[in-house]
């Protein structure tokens, strides 16, 4: 397990967090490769798009994970001027200590969460755990009782 990785699972127990680490041996870089190596329905998957405003804040957009995540929606959701751009990996990993692909709203304090309604609509969900071989499964109201988010149209 990575660093990444490592951080969400200790955040996870240290705040008793209902929600399973889940690790794969083999890395997923795809939606249809997390399925495919998971077992688990796409349904089920979210995306972290993590981006950062002109002005430097990070934010992190929670969507699922056959959908794509609309800057344009970010800017209005939090009134913005200018659109975020989409982080790069190592901005990645300097601000948020996370590997693309494995993206998390999960222990991270310094990100605006904006999570979509569509996320919120399911009972439980797989999210990003900090690298490309681990995920985690969480039951979505436990999602709102530990992660501070807006709730906002972010897809596109």
């Amino acid at each position: 397990m990575s660093d990444s990785s490592n951080r969400i699972k200790r955040w996870i127990e240290d705040n008793n967090v209902n929600a399973e680490m889940l690790s794969f041996s083999e890395r997923v870089y795809t939606v249809e490769e997390a399925v495919a190596v998971s077992g688990y329905p796409v349904e089920r998957f979210t995306k972290s798009i993590v981006m950062l405003t002109s002005d430097d804040r990070l934010v992190i957009a929670l969507v699922p994970a056959d959908a794509r995540a609309s800057t344009e929606r970010v800017r209005k959701a939090l009134g913005l001027i200018d659109r975020p751009r989409v982080v790069t990996a190592e901005e990645s990993e300097r601000y948020l200590g996370q590997q693309l692909g494995g993206n998390s709203p999960l222990n991270a304090p310094n990100a605006t969460i904006l999570i979509d309604p569509k996320v919120l609509e399911r009972d439980w969900i797989l999210t990003g755990g900090g690298d490309d071989r681990n995920l985690v499964k969480m039951p979505v109201a436990e999602l709102k009782r530990v992660v501070t988010y807006i709730e906002a149209r972010v897809r596109k």
